[in-house]
This record gives structure tokens, sequence and C-alpha cells, in this order.
């Protein structure tokens, strides 16, 4: 439809005052302006698209209703009398018009349908509803099926030897023969002929726009007709549409959005990569209400989360090309495909702060980035644009800034960026781990019978002292895979977490689960108990004969899986072996987790 519109108002200043008759004048000035032509083509369309699965009848009523309800929006637009009089009569009716309004608003129903025979009947519906006169049905039908015969490669000799033969007009005339004696006239008969013949002679679309304006005439609705052919021929240049929008209210533009979606122009655009973006959104609100730790923690939590689902933000830039280095914006058209160079250069917009502070602006979703001013964007990677701003300038970045702003300055920033590797919180240690004095907890990995009948590990028990057999006891039971909590005594650590690990079956996969449930059970104690660090023995490898090798890939696993899960615990855990043999099989399990992980990138 931007044919139409833009035929509509390139005409509009020359429809009364065109003075000489001539294809050199200015193609947008002021004066430059949509009319009715316009309104009602939107209105068209918009009914077409509301009512595409509806009977005749169905379509007939949209139709009227969709027109009359933009004649109210936009009454001073230009109507004639009797058009103005429909749109204010009680129970609207035909009026046996052929004017050229049915013709210059058809133009939706040439891009819609699959068939020449479905768009000509859709033409007839959008004419009938007020231009129920033959000549008025026939220019609607025309322009129409021109539209269809252009878009689908038909050449100008066939659409004009079709559009001879179906409708009758005389397009043996040249520009040059109609000009000189062509006067304002708003009949379909004197108006359709005369645009599909400035389309046919037109050697592009700005030179069919020029043709059809140089006739003179109802000259707005006239280069309406041939500039929505013309663009079907042609396809319209960039700037043209640039302008054409410039001068289009948002209702319109609407419109149009919708019609080149429902035409496949272009496809409707949904950003999958900013969808995991919500609970960033969600966590920023809860903050925002109760500014406590908890939630300030959930707001990290959340763009981990995100970071982890390869999600984006929408980043303002600012272009540091012309466009003319990028583009031949006077040649490309609406719909050619655009290869941008690889030295496109962009600068990020910054936020100023009252005390001179500069921060990145960032949003989460496009409904955010429209609160405020509109810019160019581009989409990126969140983990890969926080780890450029830690070399920035800039102090930070602020989330959604013309909503509910978020502030991480680039210490909370790296902070972020550290906690979404679990891999560099796991440490390996070779010794005793009842004489660690580093560690704020270790853990005791004894038979089921530990916390109710005496069974405590021996070299823990010995180096802790009987207070901790006694309070083990008082705890009562522990069942395989469970953890309890008790103080250090003597030990250096100030704790002393127990858990029971499986007795090794070949086979069963209940023997992995279990081990796998020590390790995070014990986890989960010590974040409950605000422990930093931790350290594990390899737990069910000795007296329980669990295969070292098995035993180590499930003990990584499970750390890994934990710390993954919980990325702001603070807590660092320490592997603990009794010589470098017994590590050597943890360093492999271990990298045979990161490559499982992030393939290729742990060589």
């Amino acid at each position: 439809m931007y044919g139409a519109f833009l035929g509509d108002m390139i005409g509009a200043p020359y429809e009364f005052d065109m003075g000489e008759k001539t294809k050199d004048f200015p193609m947008f000035t002021e004066k430059s302006q949509f009319t009715d032509d316009s309104v009602m083509t939107a209105a068209v369309a918009e009914a077409l698209m509301d009512a595409a699965e509806g009977t005749h009848e169905e379509i007939r009523s949209a139709l009227v209703s969709s027109m009359r309800a933009w004649g109210k929006k936009y009454p001073d637009a230009g109507y004639g009398g009797r058009f103005r009089q429909w749109l204010a009569a009680k129970d609207p009716k035909p009026y046996g018009s052929y004017g050229n309004g049915s013709a210059m608003r058809a133009s939706a129903a040439g891009w819609l349908y699959d068939t020449l025979f479905e768009t000509r009947e859709m033409a007839r519906l959008t004419a009938e509803v007020t231009h129920d006169h033959l000549e008025g049905i026939k220019g609607a039908e025309a322009t129409a099926a021109a539209i269809y015969l252009a878009r689908n490669g038909h050449s100008k000799d066939e659409i004009k030897e079709y559009v001879t033969l179906e409708f009758g007009y005389d397009l043996s005339r040249t520009c040059d023969e109609i000009r000189p004696g062509y006067h304002h006239v708003e009949s379909c008969q004197e108006t359709v002929p005369e645009a599909i013949t400035a389309f046919l002679e037109g050697e592009d679309f700005e030179d069919v726009i020029r043709t059809a304006v140089s006739l003179g005439g109802d000259c707005d609705t006239l280069t309406c007709i041939a500039g929505s052919i013309a663009e079907a021929f042609y396809g319209v240049p960039i700037l043209y549409e640039v302008e054409c929008k410039k001068r289009l209210p948002d209702d319109i533009l609407d419109v149009l959005d919708r019609f080149d979606i429902a035409r496949g122009r272009k496809q409707e655009y949904h950003d999958t990569t900013l969808d995991g973006n919500i609970i960033i959104e969600k966590a920023i609100d809860r903050y925002i209400a109760d500014e406590t730790p908890e939630n300030n923690k959930a707001i990290f939590r959340a763009i981990l989360q995100s970071m982890r689902e390869n999600g984006h933000f929408m980043i303002p830039v600012i272009p540091q090309n012309d466009p003319a280095e990028i583009i031949d914006i006077e040649h490309t058209k609406i719909g050619d495909p655009v290869e941008l160079g690889e030295n496109l250069r962009f600068k990020l917009q910054h936020i100023e702060t009252e005390d001179g502070r500069r921060f990145l602006a960032v949003f989460t979703s496009h409904d955010e980035y429209m609160k405020g001013e509109a810019s160019s964007i581009i989409s990126y990677f969140i983990d890969d644009f926080l780890e450029g701003c830690k070399d920035m300038a800039e102090e930070g970045i602020v989330i959604n800034p013309w909503g509910q702003g978020y502030v991480l300055d680039k210490d909370i920033i790296k902070f972020i960026l550290a906690a979404r590797k679990p891999e560099k919180n796991i440490f390996w240690h070779v010794g005793d781990i009842t004489k660690m004095d580093d560690v704020d907890a270790i853990v005791n990995a004894a038979n089921k019978s530990l916390l109710g009948g005496g069974g405590v590990d021996g070299a823990t028990h010995r180096a802790a002292g009987p207070g901790l057999l006694e309070e083990c006891r008082k705890l009562g039971g522990c069942e395989v895979g469970e953890a309890k909590i008790t103080g250090g005594w003597n030990l250096p650590a100030k704790y002393v977490i127990h858990t029971v690990g499986p007795r090794y079956k070949k086979g069963d996969p209940k023997c992995e689960k279990l081990l796998y449930n020590c390790y995070r059970n014990s986890l989960d104690l010590a974040k409950a108990n605000d422990i930093r660090t931790i350290a594990f023995p390899a737990i069910s490898t000795g007296t329980y004969r669990y295969p070292l090798e098995e035993a180590a890939e499930v003990a990584v696993r499970a750390v890994y899986d934990w710390l993954y899960d919980n990325p702001f615990s603070f807590i660092s855990v320490v592997m603990v072996y009794s010589n470098d043999e017994k590590v050597r099989y943890h360093h492999k399990a271990f990298k045979k987790l990161l490559d499982e992980k992030t393939p290729g990138e742990n060589e």
C-alpha cells in the first residue's frame, strides 16, 4: 500500500494548483500530506484482514463498519459530498456512484489473494458497499487486477491486454496525448484508464508517480491508483518508504505493518532471545517493592538464568557509519536483502547521572525499550555484553532505565560473571581432611549406624574427641544419602557434616542416585548454616567399595550441579584425597564433565 499512500500524498498539493503540467516538480513539500484516499485505503485493508475468513455478507459488513469508523476518525480528510452523507447516515446504503473513490481504495484487494478470480471478487465487494454502479465496480476491479498481475510477474503488455479486453478501457492513447485536454474529473471511467496509462509509460516507480501527477486533473487519486500498481511492478525505494512513514499517523502505520505481514512482505517478528528476561523484570519489580538483600540476590540469579539460556539484552546504539556507506539507498527497494559490511560500527548509548557518572543503557524487552525515546537497537548476548562492560569507561549498566530501572556497577557485573562458572569454586587437596584448618566444615562419611550407635569414622572420631560421638548419638539416625550437621569439637573445622554413602552394587542405579544425594544434601546443609568452605572425602570408595573412577564422576557432577543451581551460595568446595593417584581420577572426571557442558571450550 506504500504506492497508494505515496501517490496520494505526492499528488495532493497539485490537485487544484498544478500550473504547468510537467514531470519536473518537487516530490515532497510541506503540503505532501495524506488525504481521504489514504484513509479509505487503510480502512478497506483493515476490513479485508479482519473478515478474511468471513462470508461475502460478513466482508461487506466489515467494510461498512471500518470505512465509517475511519471516516469519523478523520472527518476532514477531503471526502466527496455524497460519501460524507453516507458516513453520517443511520442506515448507510450504496448510492449508485461511479466515482473514482472505489478504485483509489482497492489496492489491498490486489495483494491479499492467491487467484485473479478472488482478487476481482473482493475488489467488487470493496466497491459496491457505496459505488454499486457498473463503472464504479469496474474501476475497483481493474485496479486490483492490474496490481495482482504486476506482483505476479506479468509484463506491461500482458497487463495492458488484460485490462483492455476485460474492462474495455481505452489504453491506446499516450500520456502526451492525454495531458493537454485532461481536466479535474472524479469518475472511474475518466481516471482509472489514465492512471494505468501513466503506469504503463513510467520507467520506474518515481517516473510513474511523476508521469501521473503531470497529467493533472484529480491527481492525488489518479496518482494513488498509478502508484499502487507501480509498487507491485517495481517495488518502492527505501527513501520513499521513509518519507511515506514520516507523513502517516500511528494508526495507519499499524494497519500498514499488519498488512505487510498478511501479504508476506515481512514476518511478524518475535525475538525469542528476550523471552527469558521476564524473570529479570519480575525480580526487579519485587526488589523495588521490597528492597531486601534476598530480593537483590534474586535479580542476580535471574540474570544468570537468562545468561545460561543464551538470553540477550536490547542495547541502544548510535551507528557510526553514514547509511550511504552501508547500502545504496537510492536504488534499494522495500524487501531487497541488504548485506552489512564487516566494518559496520556502533557507539553505545549511555546515561549520565546528576553527579556525572556514566552508565550504559540496556533493555530486557521491546516493551521496556518502547517506554522511552526511539533509537537504533542491537540485540546481543547478555554474558558477552557484560564481559565487555568490565573494560569500558562507563561505571556499569542500567537495566530498563525508562521503567523500573536497576543499576549494576562494575563490581556487581564481575561478581555475576564469576558466579556463572561453578568450576571456579571447586578445588582439590591431598592430605588428611581432619587436619584442614582453612575450611569451615568437613564431611564425615561413615556407615548407616553413624548417628545411632557408635559407628563414627575412626579417623574423624579420634581427631575430634568423644564429644563428637556423643553429639551424633543425640541427633538420632541417618539414612543413606541423608546428611546432618554437628559441631567440629576439637577439629580445626567449625562443623562436621555427616552423611551416609551407599554400599556399591554393580549395575544398581540406586547407588549412583544415593551417592549423588550425599553431596547435594551436604551442600544444602552448608548453605543453610552459612558455611563458606566445605571439604569432601571420596565418599563410599573405602569400605563400601564404590569404584573410585565411577564415584569421582558422580561426585564432580553432583557438586557442579549444585553450584550451578545455587550461584550465589558463596560456597567453595574442596575435594580431599589421600594421594595424588586418587586425584587423577577426579581430574579426569572433571574434564569430562566440562567437555559435556561446554564442548570444545575446555581443551
